[in-house]
């Protein structure tokens, strides 16, 4: 990190922008104080256009670097926009947050920075200040009078007052603001570490090497503060520093969880790949998640027919999760060894954690091996789940706190409706549960949850709509999403930043068609930094998943089970395209006895004319043409009578034949019939 002298790059958004922006936020921040917190100020329309105005002018002020890492933009890190005061969920190392912090700052030219990809999924919504936070709506001038930031600021802060860079690539504290900044931005990574040991010995080389000694460093370059500090330890002019290491944090995931929470909240990350060996018919898989950013936790939806291995993937990865002792609570190792199979294992690995997660289970043994307690907050739940008011309000008090996996192994699940912990929740925390449920459910955004008497409900005008009230689809996902937040709760006040994995066997259950559609983007609005890992049987939940985000589980020519992600992009594929695409297999989406009438009606066209056969096709003609069989508008009515004039003219043939021969004939009559009409 060096410092960066904006002043002279002035901000490139117009005064239409602002002014737009300006009274959404206005309106926003004049809301019922309970009401605010639970209603999200969305500016995302307009921050897809601020974002491509921006770009360019950061990049520029910059030189394509990131502003905290100085890591050079590539075509394999591309550059994202950070807001160095988040835009809700402003959170401290101890779990505190605010929802209400910084929103107002959002489109404050002198708060958008660029960051790279590492940086960007370490800091999250982490904002930690020395004292109160800012008072809302305050200008960032008086904000960097009046608050006390703990994360260095690029262009206010001296970070060579700061930080430290030294021979071996490690960057070490000055001060606690440094020390902090270091931790929240992660900035002794391995990668990083190595990028600047390699700088730093190629700056001593270039400045000895200098006829005069002397040997200056651009500032465009990568890892300028490394060379510098290079260059000034060869010229000895550094004073001593009370410096203090400030190391990557290298103790495994399941220590860190339970005994210092702090390094929990900076450390967690969402899984990066999977190994599975021998566990039941799954003999080797491996699976790998797309790169997670500040935004969004990666998802991954398991698709297969049914006995495909999606429901025993998903208890691998959660057992895994859990941990060897929660495990052999659950199961047995001979229960999950695959048949004729020694040993097995699970292997996990997180996102900038080197060392993996792994669940051993060999046969003969009577307990798992491995990590003993979880390495995540990990919550999983089974096919058959239902909230049920007799449910305890908690996990069993023999399971590990930060892992509830027993609703996926069992074969029907009891979800509890946490209603005694709502009704105790603070009033901020409740309502960051409020805020979070109507992302989820389709409630309108003026509703507010509020709590009376023992009762829980939402108040729309004078209309109520008690918990205990709606229908067994919505209790059933609010149940889940419940049992969620209250475990995120032991680490994070608010959800921005809170991380954990979820993981759901067959997530359409109980959904209606509509919201089908839309529950992965209800559950990544509502709890972004939350990996879900689901299975569906449902083209329609796929809406809201990225690229890359999808894994067809099925047998290779080897009969062995494998999870394939060489899939076609989802993205803006219909529902039907998708129901015929590799995803779901289907040769058609026309029902059965339609389609064999299909089948016999273009058999009949092949065939040589005659009486019987002229007849037979006009009583198809007359029992398919209800159903669309003949196209739905002109251009369809055209291609559908040039594939019937193709198919009578022609004999039956080979798939080969059909491919090389049939298709150009099409070509040829659409040709012929495009001419015969310019001519008329």
């Amino acid at each position: 990190m060096i410092f960066v002298d904006r002043d002279g790059e002035k901000s490139p958004l117009n005064d239409e922008i602002l002014a737009h922006a300006g009274r959404e936020i206005q309106n926003h921040y004049s809301l019922e104080p309970s009401m605010r917190r639970q209603t999200k100020l969305d500016l995302q329309a307009q921050w897809h256009h601020v974002r491509e105005v921006i770009s360019q002018p950061l990049a520029r002020l910059f030189n394509n670097k990131c502003a905290y890492c100085e890591t050079l933009f590539s075509s394999s890190d591309r550059m994202a926009v950070d807001r160095f005061r988040p835009s809700s969920g402003a959170s401290d190392l101890t779990g505190r947050g605010s929802v209400d912090h910084y929103g107002w700052l959002s489109f404050e030219w002198r708060n958008l920075y660029p960051i790279c990809s590492g940086c960007n999924r370490a800091k999250r919504s982490f904002f930690p200040v020395d004292g109160e936070r800012a008072p809302l709506l305050a200008t960032i001038d008086m904000i960097d009078r009046q608050e006390k930031a703990m994360l260095l600021n690029p262009c206010r802060d001296d970070p060579e007052e700061h930080l430290e860079f030294i021979e071996d690539g490690s960057v070490r504290a000055i001060t606690k603001k440094g020390e902090i900044t270091i931790k929240v931005f992660n900035l002794n990574r391995s990668r990083l570490r190595e990028q600047r040991r390699s700088v730093y010995a190629e700056t001593l080389s270039i400045v000895t090497n200098a006829p005069s000694g002397d040997g200056e460093v651009p500032s465009d370059q990568p890892f300028v503060a490394v060379s510098r500090a290079a260059a000034a330890s060869l010229r000895n002019r550094l004073k001593p520093l009370q410096s203090f290491a400030v190391p990557e944090e290298s103790r495994s995931a399941e220590t860190v969880i339970d005994v210092d929470e702090e390094a929990f909240r900076l450390t967690a990350r969402p899984l990066q790949s999977i190994s599975i060996r021998n566990f039941r018919m799954l003999r080797e898989v491996d699976l790998t998640f797309p790169e997670p950013n500040s935004t969004n936790a990666p998802w991954l939806m398991l698709l297969g027919e049914n006995a495909s291995g999606k429901s025993t993937l998903l208890q691998a990865i959660a057992l895994a999760l859990a941990g060897a002792e929660e495990a052999s609570r659950l199961t047995k190792p001979s229960r999950v060894l695959s048949s004729g199979a020694a040993h097995g294992q699970v292997s996990l690995r997180f996102w900038d954690n080197t060392a993996p997660v792994e669940l051993l289970y060999s046969r003969g043994e009577k307990l798992f091996g491995g990590a003993k307690r979880p390495s995540a907050i990990v919550l999983a739940y089974g096919s058959l789940r239902y909230p049920d008011a007799r449910a305890r309000d908690a996990a069993t008090s023999s399971s590990p706190l930060f892992a509830r996996v027993a609703p996926l192994v069992k074969q029907v699940a009891k979800l509890p409706f946490h209603r005694t912990w709502l009704r105790e929740l603070p009033d901020e925390q409740f309502d960051v549960v409020g805020r979070a449920l109507k992302e989820i459910l389709p409630i309108q955004q003026d509703a507010v949850f509020t709590r009376k008497n023992g009762r829980l409900f939402f108040r729309n005008s004078d209309h109520l709509a008690s918990l205990s009230e709606m229908s067994a689809g919505y209790q059933s996902i609010v149940a889940v999403c419940l049992d969620i937040i209250q475990l995120l709760f032991e680490r994070w006040e608010t959800l921005q930043s809170a991380t954990a994995v979820v993981i759901i066997d067959e997530i359409d259950a109980h959904l209606h068609p509509r919201w089908k559609m839309r529950i992965v983007e209800s559950l990544r609005a509502a709890m972004p930094q939350v990996q879900f890992i689901a299975s569906t049987h449902d083209p329609l939940v796929l809406r809201g998943l990225r690229n890359g985000e999808v894994a067809l589980m099925e047998r290779d020519d080897n009969n062995a089970v494998i999870a394939n992600r060489n899939l076609p992009p989802i993205e803006g594929m219909q529902v039907d395209d998708l129901l015929v695409s590799r995803h779901f297999g289907l040769s058609s989406t026309v029902d059965p006895t339609s389609e064999a009438l299909y089948n016999e009606y273009y058999h009949l066209l092949s065939l040589p004319a005659d009486a019987v056969r002229d007849r037979r096709i006009n009583e198809l003609r007359s029992r398919l043409g209800d159903r669309e069989a003949f196209g739905r508008n002109r251009r369809e009515n055209l291609l559908l009578a040039l594939a019937d004039e193709a198919l009578a003219e022609t004999k039956p043939v080979t798939k080969q034949d059909l491919k090389d021969t049939t298709l150009s004939r099409l070509r040829s009559l659409a040709a012929s019939r495009t001419a015969i009409r310019s001519r008329g």
